[in-house]
């Protein structure tokens, strides 16, 4: 009976020991938690570097002629606040890289060019004048005379990412949607310069290029005094 008690005995001794853990197997598990925890950190930045890789890659392929309307199309903006907010937009490519915008609000019309730099990841303003020719009766400049053009400004560049500045203009939003009498778009971003008395922002879309302007005056005392201009409608040519 002895015997069998001692045996009992030293077999409950043994399975105590089997689960109980020394101080240096806790250590070893704790190790291999935070080493466990310490690749699971390391994964998770790789795949946020990749992301960003990527974001910076989609940037880097972006075609800055889709920031323009066709080629012969004319664009119309509904306006709201004063009376020469109602515009419109004639878009002629005279090249791959120059396109010219005729705007006319009634008033004054403006003979824009601009040069795109895909290789830059930016466009420049190269020309700006009033005119009185209308559209169809541009006397447009040629290739070879742009090219000796200096840049008046930048018009837009990258990266697309809120806290990208051009000029005195920075991205403040993206990836907004944006309804407009012409349709909602998606993936609008906002550029924005403002100042003590005012706040401008342009809205682009890929595709289209400006689809709304906003004006936002501030009036000490008074409500802000706010002009808008909205894209209504594009005919292109046929």
């Amino acid at each position: 009976m002895k015997y069998i008690l001692i045996i009992i005995c030293s077999l409950f001794f043994l399975s105590a020991c089997a689960t109980a853990q020394s101080p240096s197997d806790k250590e070893n598990n704790i190790q291999e938690e935070q080493v466990n925890e310490n690749i699971k950190e390391s994964k998770d930045e790789s795949q946020g570097e990749k992301k960003e890789e990527q974001q910076g890659s989609v940037d880097e392929d972006i075609d800055y002629t889709k920031f323009f309307m066709p080629d012969n199309s004319t664009s119309y903006f509904l306006g709201e606040g004063n009376e020469y907010a109602t515009f419109n937009v004639h878009t002629k490519w005279l090249s791959d890289r120059f396109v010219a915008l005729v705007e006319n609000n009634g008033g004054a019309v403006m003979l824009r060019i601009y040069k795109v730099m895909d290789e830059f990841n930016k466009i420049d303003k190269i020309y700006d004048e009033m005119i009185e020719d209308l559209p169809n009766n541009v006397q447009y400049p040629s290739v070879d005379e742009l090219n000796s053009l200096p840049a008046i400004e930048t018009y837009l560049n990258g990266p697309i990412e809120v806290g990208t500045t051009i000029g005195k203009w920075k991205i403040t939003e993206v990836d907004m949607t944006l309804d407009t009498p012409y349709q909602t778009f998606e993936h609008v971003f906002v550029l924005e310069e403002t100042s003590e008395n005012y706040i401008n922002r342009k809205y682009f879309a890929f595709g289209y290029g400006e689809i709304k302007r906003e004006s936002i005056m501030h009036n000490e005392g008074a409500e802000d005094f706010i002009v808008t201009s909205t894209l209504e409608n594009i005919e292109t040519a046929k």
